[in-house]
């Protein structure tokens, strides 16, 4: 996957080199820590350790202030599962991966190096691993500061807020005279991280 990661990133550079006369391009080497997230009911939890999430993006500036971004986001975590009745445990190895497209805000500030921004994005993410897999809708929401650092590159402080949206359990439920009933439950899956991106900005 990091190999793959690395021939991305080169053939979205040359993309961004052909562009610099058609439009502002960004491309975005990200890299951030997502820390631990557990989801749990009555009958079972499923925790997810914080890891290292790394992934790449290409960012087209309508605006001097808006842009329009698609990127792909994965982390390998440890994934720890457990049901209580009847008691079971096992662990084991988890990708989380995000790809999401949605716009980014800068803010001008008296600094023109200098820019807050907010983003919002919207796609698709999937877990796979030893403890099983899920597919779902997903969505993300950053806040952060671009500095600039030169006039091709910047650097990008961020938190970030993802979810994959899914039903990952429930309970069962008994009542006198009718039988047990099973009720899924609509657990997602929320994380918090903190980051930073580089960024190679071809303007026209």
């Amino acid at each position: 996957m990091k190999k793959l990661l690395l021939v991305a990133g080169i053939f979205l550079l040359a993309v961004g080199a052909k562009a610099q006369n058609q439009g502002d391009v960004g491309v975005n080497l990200y890299g951030g820590y997502t820390f631990d997230d557990e989801i749990s009911d009555n009958l079972y939890s499923l925790k997810f350790k914080g890891a290292f999430q790394y992934g790449i993006g290409t960012e087209f500036y309508i605006r001097p202030s808006k842009s329009i971004e698609l990127k792909y986001l994965r982390m390998d975590s440890d994934a720890i599962f457990k049901k209580y009745v009847p008691l079971d445990s096992r662990q084991g190895n988890a990708g989380i991966n995000y790809i999401l497209i949605g716009g980014n805000n800068y803010f001008q500030t008296g600094n023109p190096s200098v820019k807050p921004f907010l983003g919002l994005d919207l796609g698709v993410g999937w877990l796979n691993g030893d403890t099983g897999s899920h597919t779902g809708f997903a969505w993300d929401f950053k806040a952060g500061v671009k500095i600039k650092t030169s006039d091709s590159t910047a650097l990008k402080l961020q938190g970030y807020f993802q979810t994959i949206w899914a039903s990952y359990g429930g309970d069962y439920v008994t009542y006198p005279g009718w039988g047990t009933y099973y009720y899924p439950e609509n657990s997602s899956l929320y994380q918090f991280g903190l980051g930073a991106a580089f960024e190679f900005d071809f303007k026209h």
